[in-house]
């Protein structure tokens, strides 16, 4: 979502300094409520609230799939989820939050929780990977007109664009793409994840979660992300920049 402004450009090689309008990303709470309960506030951009809340609940772990589910209301600001009466809930009374520098074993083995290793054969190639952030940047409408975005997006192993989404938080990205692949039904043990963002341990851990077996970004891991990947069984791609990458992690499941 994009609101414009005016503001003041000033380019001092050329010395010229003028007032126009430009476009900002906008950002703006959403707070998620579980079977009635305050769970968190999410600055995020206000679009695919309730994507954002549903991959967010299967990061976090509280839900295991979209079963998990039963009903969604939006209102405003505000996404209620409920869930099957057999989830307990008791730690949704509280706000969760998860740092970004969690950096060691039993830091990750607490986000991972009870989610098994990926031990799964799929194969990825790199030309796919590669050209998966060419269409990245095609899809990041918001990211070029305003600059203050980050995107995630979800393609199938052979190379095709599943859906994009944006956001001003990297993670709340990954979370609508989770998200929206849990609506959507997409098979994603068979799917690659991309990211502008930096690969933290919790980044990397809510793919996991979602079963996702390749994540890649532009950007560098974080040693706590790469840690994360080892431990889950996930393959982590980094500093995807034109005909170059770097794996981290399970270099098996990419094809050179």
């Amino acid at each position: 979502m994009l609101a414009k402004i005016k503001i003041l450009k000033v380019n001092f090689r050329k010395g010229k300094k003028a007032e126009e309008e430009d476009f900002v990303a906008v950002d703006k709470p959403t707070n998620i409520f579980v079977n009635g309960n305050y769970f968190v506030t999410l600055m995020a951009s206000p679009r695919n609230i309730r994507e954002l809340a549903i991959g967010h609940l299967l990061g976090q772990g509280v839900i295991n799939a979209l079963g998990d589910i039963e009903h969604v209301s939006i209102r405003g600001k505000n996404v209620n989820l409920r869930t099957k009466a057999e989830i307990q809930l008791e730690a949704t009374k509280f706000p969760k939050v998860i740092p970004t520098a969690c950096g060691t074993s039993e830091d990750i083995i607490g986000l991972l929780g009870k989610s098994g290793v990926l031990k799964l054969a799929v194969k990825f190639s790199a030309k796919n990977i590669l050209n998966a952030f060419k269409s990245l940047h095609s899809a990041s409408k918001v990211f070029k007109k305003s600059g203050g975005t980050h995107a995630a997006a979800l393609f199938t192993r052979g190379g095709k664009l599943e859906f994009c989404m944006e956001d001003v938080g990297r993670h709340n990205a990954v979370d609508k793409v989770i998200g929206k692949g849990l609506i959507e039904g997409v098979n994603f043990p068979s799917s690659f994840m991309i990211s502008t963002g930096r690969l933290s341990a919790d980044m990397v851990v809510k793919c996991a979660k979602a079963r996702i077996p390749l994540v890649a970004s532009r950007a560098a891991p974080l040693e706590s992300g790469i840690l994360a990947a080892e431990m889950s069984g996930l393959t982590l791609v980094g500093f995807v920049r034109g005909s170059r990458l770097n794996v981290y992690t399970r270099p098996r499941r990419v094809k050179f």
